[in-house]
């Protein structure tokens, strides 16, 4: 009973989701998540403990711990540690504390004697063409000695922030991301107990009742209402696109993954595209926003209970009449693993000189990355490709995006055989060809 459930952990200030009488209790979401990695998008997307099953990822072995070290005074002209990823939203530099962290414990793992290492997190101003932005920079060092973030003097340990960005294998929270020249330190030290092979900087698991998806009492349509097959003859996204699809899973209560296929009509040009999202209710409707867009009241793609989806100012979606419910199938990487080939273009332009085409080679580092190398081509000039991509998560949900370090370009799986992604003009489409 989830009304219990919560109950009995005290959580009576959470939304409770009261199931209709007499209705079967809904499937949850298929594929329930390992306790696995993560890339957080989107602002309040750290997904918070609930009571002390959320707190065991591994249960009969010890875990490591994260120990707040205060803050320390540091100057822009003469770092403590060297700055190793930046951001500049709160998505991004929450996703960058968790890529740091995996990397921090990357290598202590493979460094011979060290069971702790420091992750460092430091903040600085600077223009961004007329405005003022405020960059976070991570920084970390796998010598369990390094005292170099003391170069500047010790500022203090109390902080007002509280960022709660847990690690289901290590006990302690990172709340503190620092100021403007104070960086925020931790000491990281590894489990005895291992990692078992996943990436350390995943988020912990939701809570049972998070995974909910089925009827609702409060009068908004489920998730599982919603999910299913749609289409349009014509949407408008910057520009025209045709011969719509969409189709819709529910990772939540209040949370879809979607992925949209059509072509992009910029006459005399016309190519085809794909992109996938997470989207989350905007609190109290059937409206979802997209928190991969930095503007939190742009971009809603509003649900009604005749089967219509709307997103932006023309036409709309219309759930298929064959349609049926779906549920969410996690992509692994280990089948993602092999050989894709790909095109990258900007439709707005003469696709002649825009088109960049590549065929690169994917290896499954761990449940939640890969990493990718191989070769472009744009101009007639070849372009080297590497990288290492994580899988995104939202709310503690582990969804089939992989992004940079950074958070930003996020690749979208329909299943392990095909990518695509489409950001402000830019189309991105892969295929895995062995």
């Amino acid at each position: 009973d989830i009304r219990a459930s919560r109950a009995s952990r005290g959580d009576a200030a959470l939304p409770v989701l009261e199931p209709v009488v007499g209705q079967p209790e809904a499937s949850p979401v298929e594929e329930l998540p390992a306790p696995v990695l993560g890339v957080v998008v989107g602002e309040g997307m750290e997904a918070a403990p609930r009571g002390q099953e959320m707190e065991r990822a591994n249960e009969g072995t010890a875990r490591g711990s994260i120990e707040s070290l205060g803050r320390w005074n540091e100057k822009g002209d003469d770092r403590a540690m060297p700055v190793k990823l930046k951001a500049e939203t709160l998505r991004e530099k929450k996703n960058m504390v968790r890529v740091g962290f995996g990397k921090l414990v990357d290598e202590l793992v493979q460094t011979k004697g060290a069971s702790s290492g420091i992750l460092a997190i430091s903040n600085w101003k600077k223009m961004r063409g007329p405005h003022e932005v405020t960059v976070s920079g991570v920084s970390w060092s796998a010598s369990p000695d390094d005292v170099s973030y003391q170069r500047h003097g010790f500022v203090g340990m109390e902080s007002g922030q509280r960022q709660n960005i847990r690690f289901p294998d290590f006990e302690g929270v990172v709340d503190d991301f620092g100021e403007e020249d104070q960086i925020a330190v931790y000491r990281v030290t590894l489990p005895s107990g291992g990692l078992r092979g996943k990436w350390a900087g995943r988020p912990p698991p939701p809570a049972p009742e998070d995974l909910y998806t089925g009827p609702r009492s409060d009068g908004l349509l489920s998730t599982e209402e919603i999910s299913g097959e749609y289409s349009a003859a014509c949407i408008c996204a910057g520009c025209p696109w045709i011969c719509n699809s969409m189709t819709v899973v529910p990772l939540g209560a209040d949370t879809i993954e979607t992925w949209r296929t059509g072509c992009v009509f910029f006459p005399p040009f016309i190519g085809p595209t794909a992109e996938g999202a997470v989207r989350t209710r905007n609190p109290g409707t059937n409206a979802f926003l997209n928190p991969q867009n930095p503007d939190p009241n742009s971009n809603l793609m509003t649900f009604s209970a005749d089967g219509t989806a709307k997103s932006g100012c023309c036409c709309g979606y219309k759930k298929r009449r064959t349609s049926q419910k779906r549920a969410f199938h996690k992509v692994e990487t280990r089948d993602l693993a092999g050989t894709w080939c790909g095109c990258l273009c900007i439709p707005k332009c003469n696709w002649v000189f825009t088109t960049f085409l590549f065929c690169t080679r994917k290896k499954a580092l761990d449940e939640d990355r890969y990493e990718e190398s191989g070769l472009g081509c744009a101009l007639g000039l070849p372009i080297p490709i590497s990288g290492t991509r994580t899988r995104v998560y939202v709310n503690g949900h582990p969804t089939n995006g992989f992004a940079e370090d950074d958070g930003s370009g996020v690749h979208w799986h329909r299943g392990p055989g095909c990518a695509g992604s489409f950001k402000d003009i830019c189309t991105f489409i892969a295929k895995k060809v062995g």
